[in-house]
């Protein structure tokens, strides 16, 4: 068993984050990652170029996705005008998604800061998986990490252990 040096939580050996602080639990500490340069971030919200052809672009209303996010049904419309990110807040990293769903998730967090990101791609909506730990489900099919999958009218989305419905309005 492994401690968490931070909230003292007891986990079983090789577990790599701790689930309630998001502590890094291996023991190796001189682990660096790159810098990412501000263009590159995507978290941000980068623009969507509209399609000649596409409503949005002749003025009409853009289009919408509708989540019902959790056993209480809340109801988060979401116009795809840009990227739509996905996650837990942490003011202290200065992660703040789109669609916050902290006090949608038991106390274990099985969503990731940074879960998964809802955009259109061409003349579809689709969704990604951010490097979760904890995986993204469409449909109760896992989707592999980076790869945007078609996201539907009707589809179950599921982030973690949060269920999602999901309503495309177009």
């Amino acid at each position: 068993m492994i401690k968490c040096p931070f909230c003292q939580i007891s986990y079983v050996d090789n577990t790599i984050y701790c689930a309630e602080c998001g502590h890094y639990l291996l023991e190796d500490e001189t682990r660096e990652t790159d810098r990412l340069e501000e263009e590159e971030a995507g978290w941000l919200g980068e623009k969507i170029k509209p399609e000649v052809d596409s409503p949005h672009h002749l003025g009409s209303k853009p289009l919408i996705v509708r989540l019902k996010i959790g056993s209480s049904k809340r109801v988060v419309e979401l116009p795809l005008e840009k990227v739509v990110h996905i996650g837990r807040v942490d003011p202290n990293l200065n992660i703040f998604p789109e669609v916050d769903v902290t006090d949608d998730i038991a106390p274990e967090k099985s969503v990731s800061r940074r879960h998964a990101r809802i955009l259109r791609e061409g003349g579809r909506v689709v969704v990604e998986d951010l490097g979760s730990v904890n995986g993204t489900f469409i449909n109760s099919k896992k989707l592999d990490p980076y790869l945007p999958e078609a996201l539907g009218s009707g589809d179950t989305l599921q982030l973690g252990t949060l269920l999602m419905e999901v309503e495309i309005i177009r």
